[in-house]
């Protein structure tokens, strides 16, 4: 890889004067194609890296718990979103409107009018069929959509039923358009889906091919015929990872392929006919068809470590092997037209006119950069064939830039992710502090981005303009300026210079050095032109004559106590350049008092050096001996704190879940709040606060909230997610709205507390609690401090000290409120209150219920 990136350098550094490179200079997706080892080396050190951040010890499966809290998001904003507090939302996405990430699946609606899309990490979305007004209904559910059915709802008046599936098994079903997601009922354990496909005979009738455990790993095919809220099973496939197909315009036999071999079943999997073999050796398969080959048969087997496809003109009776494939992904499509147009995905998409015997790529990863409209990006996770368009047929091809279609067969391609699939990948965010309109950004596989235009308000999004491809993080810049940015790609580093019109360097990594995938940058706080690089060692990089940096190393203090150690974060006091602070991939801690010089490790009492992979530092900027880090927390706390100037650390984790901190961001304005993105939500703590609250309720996505930023003269936190694009948090000093916290918490927290009321002096506020037996007696808590302690059965939220009780009751219906006026008193503006409900109830082991809380910031 090294010698590559330096091949790449030299490209790159040859347009170093140009804003925008030309594209044969452009550095390949770190998914490149070059040749099936560097790809396979490539892809693994990237997911490589990414397991390393979730460090965790041998006994704990951080997935499942990340799964465990992408549910108890889907519960509690299934709960929000029955709340009138939900609408006093804090949250601006900002863009970008017309870059796109990664892309899994399309569908047609029932009708026909209407395109659903599955995106990897950013939910699913609802479009014209033109890839014009595209509207997210996935936020609510977290991992993305890689497979999906869509079918009529239970009425003509109702919308249509979507369910989602991810690669890794979660699957959920939604009736209201993604207010609400709900699990079908009637499937396995499921850690793997293979195919989700809808009978085109008017039944409607949804299918899954799943792997789950059962005294091992099985296979099988699930059947729904109401709508995806239950599934059955009709086939199994034992070991075998098999697939199944069936025709996708009009009634047809399903055709399935397991270690047993070819099965079809004409009655929707009800009963099934042995038809023929399948090659000897093969483990594993995908499958498709043409319809108009009455079927022709396509198959990817794998055997002995090759994927070879196959075809049978007969209904699998016999395989024929046309091709091995190479550049392939599992995903694999074929014609309804025309039984000779079959096609697959890996890095590029690879067409056939013949039936199999022959390939060429519909166009090079590279020809995108010219002309991204018309060219496919690289990277396929799928391709789906819908009925329709002049030729019969529709072409969709899900990239890592974003959705393409086809209306003649992929000779020709479209972009349907210009004009609002806002389904970015982004690393990092910096924001020029000179002008609060120009924001730079790194993505994954869509490159480095600028953007020089204010948003003109809310449901306005910002376009980006991709400068040059790759994969980017890390960007810094003395005093946020963008005079000088910073970025890191897999084996160089990129310099942005200038606000207006920009133009784009390049300079090597420190040789024969230890550092991640991505490695860390700090800026240097004395000068604008250099900045630090973090690798095993200190390095400092010095701006020379021209455009050319050299860099060397800074001090004599070696990071590497361990076999592969590095420095994976480093953060200067913005209060004093010399006070610093970094972190390593094994939660080390450091200090200096001489920018870097020298450095003193932290007392242990703070995180043990074990299962503790440092991701974020963020140091105060009220206060010079303040610092936070984020982590992996997945076997200890995620944050730690020290207020001593790095000598000890304390955990500061308190409140939030078993998660990866990816980021970490001070507020903008002189109330030490802290911030924090985590794998599925952001978070925020007061300094009078003694646990962590989401912040993200349902107004916000689910998802890697991978950056974060204070933009100060906006007043927000700016979110870079990692599947949603940009998303700014209006802060304490600027919001005048209730939130709601601590909700689905369980136990005997089964009431809900609400409002619609704004946090303005002088006006009634009025609280609505649902959810308790009629005509029950109970207190409204307002308290000056929030909690999060065990007391009768439930979470207590709201603090004891300094709490006020007032007294209210539920009507026949289990609904009450109580209203309080807030005085017109200036001297209360900026007081944080919290409230909670508790009411009688004898269904409850302690006869007591408790609501989620609410929080607000009193406004003039």
């Amino acid at each position: 890889m090294r010698s590559l990136c330096l091949t790449l350098l030299l490209l790159v550094s040859a347009a170093c004067a140009q804003r925008t490179p030309s594209t044969e200079n452009w550095p390949a997706p770190t998914e490149h194609f070059l040749d099936a080892d560097a790809e396979a080396k490539n892809k693994k050190e990237r997911k490589a890296w990414y397991a390393e951040r979730h460090w965790a010890d041998a006994d704990t499966d951080w997935r499942q718990l990340e799964r465990n809290n992408r549910e108890f998001q889907r519960t509690k904003r299934n709960q929000l979103s029955q709340m009138m507090v939900a609408g006093n939302s804090r949250w601006t996405e900002i863009g970008s409107r017309n870059q796109a990430g990664r892309m899994h699946v399309a569908q047609h609606s029932p009708d026909g009018t209407e395109l659903y899309a599955g995106s990897s990490k950013g939910g699913v979305w609802r479009g014209s069929l033109n890839g014009t007004n595209w509207t997210n209904i996935g936020d609510n559910i977290g991992g993305g959509a890689h497979w999906m059915a869509v079918v009529p709802g239970a009425t003509p008046s109702d919308p249509n039923i979507v369910m989602r599936a991810t690669d890794g098994g979660e699957i959920h079903r939604t009736i209201d358009d993604g207010a609400s997601w709900t699990t079908p009922a009637g499937l396995p354990s499921v850690s793997q889906v293979r195919r989700v496909f809808t009978s085109a005979d008017g039944s409607n009738t949804v299918f899954i091919v799943v792997r789950y455990w059962q005294s091992g790993y099985k296979y099988g095919l699930y059947r729904s015929t109401n709508g995806a809220a239950n599934f059955i099973k009709v086939k199994g496939m034992n070991t075998f990872a098999g697939d199944a197909w069936m025709p996708r315009n009009g009634a047809g036999d399903i055709y399935l392929v397991n270690q047993n071999g070819t099965h079809r079943s004409s009655d929707l999997g009800d009963t099934w006919q042995v038809v023929g073999t399948i090659p000897a050796g093969a483990t594993q398969a995908e499958l498709t068809a043409s319809e108009a080959g009455a079927p022709r048969l396509y198959g990817v087997f794998t055997i002995a470590g090759d994927k070879r496809l196959h075809r049978s003109d007969n209904e699998g009776t016999t395989w024929s092997f046309t091709h091995t494939v190479t550049d392939y992904w599992g995903t694999l499509n074929a014609s309804i037209v025309d039984e000779d147009l079959v096609a697959y995905g890996g890095v590029e998409v690879w067409r056939s006119t013949n039936g199999g015997d022959n390939f060429s790529h519909v166009n090079g990863w590279g020809e995108y950069y010219g002309n991204p409209a018309g060219k496919l990006h690289a990277d396929i996770p799928g391709l789906d064939v819908v009925p329709g368009g002049p030729n019969g047929e529709i072409w969709y091809i899900s990239t890592d830039g974003g959705l393409f279609r086809s209306t003649n067969g992929l000779f020709a391609v479209e972009n349907l992710s210009l004009d609002g699939l806002r389904v970015s990948q982004y690393y990092t965010t910096l924001t020029s502090k000179d002008n609060s309109d120009e924001i730079v950004a790194g993505a994954q596989d869509q490159g480095w981005q600028w953007a020089d235009q204010p948003a003109a308000g809310p449901g306005t999004i910002v376009d980006f303009e991709q400068l040059i491809s790759g994969d980017y993080g890390h960007a810094v810049a003395t005093n946020k300026t963008h005079a000088y940015v910073y970025s890191v790609y897999p084996g160089f580093i990129l310099i942005h210079k200038g606000l207006n019109g920009p133009n784009i360097y390049t300079t090597d990594f420190p040789a024969n050095e230890n550092y991640p995938w991505l490695p860390a940058l700090a800026e240097d706080p004395t000068d604008r032109r250099n900045f630090f690089f973090c690798a095993s060692r200190l390095y400092h990089y010095v701006k020379g004559s021209g455009n050319f940096w050299t860099y060397s190393q800074w001090g004599n203090h070696s990071f590497e106590i361990s076999n592969n150690e590095h420095l994976t974060g480093l953060a200067w006091s913005p209060l004093d350049s010399d006070r610093g602070y970094a972190i390593t991939n094994v939660g080390r801690l450091w200090y200096t008092n001489d920018r870097g010089l020298t450095w003193t490790q932290s007392a242990n009492n703070g995180p043990s050096p074990h299962y503790f992979y440092g991701t974020a530092i963020e140091a105060s900027p009220i206060d010079l001996d303040t610092v936070w880090v984020g982590g992996s927390g997945y076997s200890g706390p995620a944050v730690y704190r020290s207020t001593d100037g790095g000598a000890t650390f304390q955990a500061y984790g308190q409140g939030l879940p078993p998660t990866l901190i990816y980021s970490l961001a001070a507020s903008p304005d002189t109330t030490g709040t802290i911030y924090a993105g985590g794998e599925n939500a952001a978070y925020r703590r007061r300094t009078t606060d003694t646990v962590w609250q989401d912040i993200t309720e349902n107004d916000a996505p689910v998802n890697i909230y991978w950056s974060a930023e204070a933009v100060a003269d906006l007043g927000v936190i700016r979110f870079g997610t990692y599947g949603r694009g940009i998303w700014d948090y209006q802060t304490d000093a600027q919001a005048c709205a209730y939130e709601a916290y601590g909700v689905g918490m369980g136990g005997a927290n089964t009431l809900s507390l609400d409002t619609e009321s704004l946090t303005i002096l002088g006006t009634s506020h009025t609280y609505v609690t649902s959810g308790a037996p009629a005509t029950s007696l109970g207190f409204l808590v307002v308290s000056p401090s929030s909690n999060s302690s065990a007391f009768l059965g439930g979470t207590l939220l709201v603090g004891s000290a300094g709490s006020k009780l007032f007294a209210f009751g539920t009507d026949a219906g289990g609904v009450g409120s109580k209203s309080l006026t807030i005085p017109d008193d200036a001297s209360l503006a900026g007081i944080e209150l919290f409230f909670q409900t508790i009411l009688f109830d004898p269904l409850q082991a302690s006869d007591w219920a408790f609501s989620n809380g609410l929080s607000g910031r009193i406004c003039e």
